[in-house]
């Protein structure tokens, strides 16, 4: 009689072949824990965004509208401001100003990048000589410091003073001699005792 398990060729082992041990089993998964989720913030983000961008009706002016929800918060916040809610106010003026403040920041961004190499080149010496500008200590806090630190690695603050030094010299040439100063007062006025 035969045996109920019949012997089959040798298994040859290699590419493409592991060892039977070292196979997937038969039900089982090669990857138990499955894909890995993504962290909950992440999740929670694509959610708001999802939401933010979600059509939603609104009437205006008699007829129904399709937004976005982000627009529609916006018009109502805007709306309360125009009819004098402060609150409402304070928060449209500084997303305005956020707004009108990066933009500054991206337009004085795009006209470095679009300058030639030599004034580039010319800012690196500046940036040498200056050390207090461009500290890694001191990094700006806002896009306003941001774009001034760009301003002085330009040089344009030298030619400010050049235009405000012409002024000065205008203004002395026009004010009468050895009566009064710029501002004003007598000359050593400011120091004198009063006895």
């Amino acid at each position: 009689m035969t045996s109920a398990k019949r012997k089959s060729a040798p298994y040859k082992v290699g590419y493409g072949k592991p060892p039977r041990h070292a196979q997937f089993r038969k039900g089982r998964s090669g990857n138990p824990g499955g894909r890995p989720r993504r962290p909950p913030t992440e999740r929670m983000k694509e959610l708001a965004l999802q939401e933010a961008y979600r059509p939603i009706t609104v009437k205006a002016g008699g007829r129904a509208l399709a937004l976005p929800a982000i627009q529609a918060i916006l018009r109502s916040q805007v709306e309360l401001a125009a009819n004098g809610n402060v609150q409402a106010q304070r928060a449209v003026l500084a997303s305005i100003q956020t707004i009108e403040a990066e933009n500054v920041f991206e337009a004085t961004l795009a006209a470095v990048r679009d300058l030639p190499a030599e004034v580039l080149a010319g800012i690196s010496t500046v940036e040498q000589d200056n050390v207090e500008a461009v500290a890694p200590a001191t990094r700006p806090k806002s896009y306003t410091e941001a774009a001034q630190r760009i301003r002085v690695l330009l040089r344009l603050d030298e030619e400010k003073e050049e235009r405000d030094s012409e002024k000065d010299k205008r203004a002395a040439d026009a004010a009468p001699s050895g009566t009064t100063d710029a501002t004003g007062a007598k000359p050593g006025a400011a120091y004198s005792q009063v006895g």
